[in-house]
């Protein structure tokens, strides 16, 4: 028999997660337990070390196994998402010459057509989602029964190198025998729990900063429309003040205390003295001022293709932005999206979505692409019963969202450091 607890493992770029948790009948997601481990082993959401991903893996789903009182993993799910992933639009139609009527049948075979005209050597499809059909010169979003003499349908397929299926494989196949049930896209994952459906329907997009990566994926008639890769995060940020001539440890815990993403919003500049790397040197003094032009700058460079997609679109996004991520707890972050593409912005907050009594520390950002995986995976073992060993995913269904998210942020949002965390 399948517990009722599933497993989700993230595949940071700093660090592999994983959680053990149940959706309650109510819809709530009930955390049993999570653990993580410093990792270096997956850059740019590509797993470029199997055997060290995979040993850290097997440790995680031991400790996962004691903490969650598990009697066994034999599953888990992963979310993906890689710099290589993109979006194409893909249409085929079909003239049924006189008129007859639309079948399921004849629509898978659609398609799988669509699906062909993408896939090739060392490429892999991971979504294949319906945009819409055209029924007679008629947009339909559910075609099936209808009498029509041509049907087009158009398709958005989400693709990528075929590396990053491949390596994820290759983890798994050194954990003694745990299989990939289900792998849904890092995307879907994250706006399942951070998004509505009627922004999705309106038009709505969703930025998660990550620590080498940040995504945009933009959400129109309740359909994923763009997806865009940026192969650069907050860890490029850490880097870039690191040039100061201070250690990465000092470098983050700057950032994240006194960086600012507006160098405009600076009012009182005061200069902070950390140590530097070399011990025998003085310690370095940085501006504050300084400080959020260098943050500023590398976002700006982040921030400049994902402008580009969003002041291009086709339609307005009614909804305006969603911000999640770790990387997305700087200081004025909000302002800076507001600010480089005039659209209104809020943080995503997947709150709403956990059990009463979940401990303060899962509200956090950073939890909600797993909070998220599991819940697709639930909706998905409700559809696929038999455990499932495919890499491939198929179209991720939808589930009953628990009302309106808020859009109050928890009072430790940006609370990750105390005093004992003060600059060395």
């Amino acid at each position: 028999m399948i517990s009722n607890k599933l497993i989700a493992i993230d595949f940071g770029s700093t660090r592999i997660s994983a959680m053990a948790a149940e959706v309650l009948e109510n819809g709530a997601v009930k955390i049993y337990s999570d653990e993580s481990k410093v990792s270096d082993d997956v850059k740019w959401g590509i797993v470029e070390k199997p055997t060290g991903a995979s040993f850290k893996v097997t440790e995680l789903l031991k400790l996962i196994k004691n903490s969650a009182k598990l009697p066994e993993i034999s599953s888990i799910s992963v979310s993906v998402c890689a710099k290589s992933m993109k979006l194409a639009t893909v249409s085929v139609s079909r003239f049924v010459g006189k008129a007859n009527i639309v079948t399921d049948e004849l629509l898978l075979e659609m398609q799988e057509e669509c699906e062909k005209k993408v896939s090739k050597e060392g490429i892999t499809v991971y979504q294949v989602i319906p945009a819409s059909y055209d029924v007679d010169g008629k947009r339909l979003d559910d075609p099936v029964g209808q009498t029509a003499i041509q049907i087009t349908a158009n398709y958005n397929i989400v693709y990528a190198n075929s590396i990053v299926k491949s390596e994820i494989e290759r983890c798994f196949d050194r954990t003694g025998g745990v299989i990939l049930e289900h792998t849904p896209l890092a995307v879907e994952a994250i706006s399942t729990v951070v998004t509505e459906e009627q922004e999705r329907e309106v038009g709505c997009a969703l930025i998660n900063f990550g620590a080498t990566t940040t995504t945009l994926a933009v959400y129109h008639d309740d359909v994923l429309q763009e997806l865009l890769v940026v192969p650069l995060g907050a860890k490029n940020i850490t880097k870039d003040i690191q040039e100061l001539g201070i250690n990465e440890l000092n470098a983050e815990r700057l950032k994240c205390l006194k960086g600012c993403a507006l160098e405009s919003m600076v009012d009182d500049p005061v200069y902070i003295q950390v140590a530097a790397v070399e011990e025998a040197d003085p310690p370095v003094k940085i501006s504050t001022k300084f400080l959020a032009t260098i943050i500023e700058a590398r976002l700006d460079e982040i921030m400049q293709p994902i402008v580009n997609v969003i002041k291009n679109l086709p339609f307005q996004l009614e909804a305006g932005i969603i911000v999640t991520g770790g990387g997305a707890k700087l200081h004025n972050m909000i302002d800076f999206i507001a600010e480089k593409t005039g659209i209104y912005a809020r943080f995503g907050d997947h709150s709403e979505w956990l059990a009463d009594g979940t401990p303060e520390k899962f509200h956090d950002p950073a939890y909600a692409q797993l909070v998220g995986t599991i819940l697709l995976t639930h909706e998905y073992r409700k559809e696929h019963p038999i455990e499932v060993t495919v890499l491939q995913p198929e179209k991720a269904p939808k589930i009953n969202r628990r009302g309106k998210l808020g859009e109050k942020l928890s009072k430790g949002f940006f609370d990750f450091f105390n005093d004992e965390n003060k600059l060395n």
